[in-house]
């Protein structure tokens, strides 16, 4: 029985080790919602693939997809130091999280400026309130996609 419970709890603590924040160093951009990194700064290659959580960004090919991949560049440098909250791994690997660089969200500057929209069927948590209310500021002040004049919403390009 002792042997039972120590193996379930070594199950458990080793599921939630990933599970506090963590830093990493900024690999590379791969476009306007997903990035690369180290978790060592000047490390010859990415540990991990990340994607923001919560967020949606357009592809390459749609229109401000290169924007909001350059903006992110120009936010987080190869090397930029970042905090990593992972909230949840997807199929493939890739890490869905919540990334901090010099204090704020970069889940929520995307959103923000208007290169990114929340994310309506996954985005669930209390602080995601705050950013639909930071969406409809940037519809209202048309930043980024919401200047578009576009009769389908963003997240359901490409359906």
């Amino acid at each position: 029985m002792r042997i039972r419970l120590l193996v379930v709890f070594f199950l458990l603590w080793s599921s939630s080790v990933n599970a506090a924040p963590w830093t990493a160093y900024i690999f590379n951009v791969e476009d306007g919602n997903t990035v690369t990194v180290s978790t060592k700064p000047d490390a010859p290659r990415a540990d991990y693939v990340l994607r923001f959580y919560g967020v949606g960004a357009p592809t390459l090919r749609q229109p401000f997809g290169k924007e909001a991949r350059d903006y992110l560049r120009s936010m987080l440098p190869k090397g930029a130091k970042v905090g990593v909250d992972v909230v949840n791994e997807e199929k493939d690997g890739t890490l869905r999280a919540l990334v901090q660089v010099r204090g704020d969200s970069v889940n929520y500057q995307l959103v923000a400026q208007g290169l990114a929209w929340v994310d309506r069927q996954n985005c669930k948590a209390v602080f995601c309130r705050r950013w639909y209310i930071q969406e409809h500021q940037a519809v209202q002040e048309r930043n980024g996609i919401w200047q578009l004049n576009m009769g389908t919403p963003p997240w359901q390009w490409g359906r």
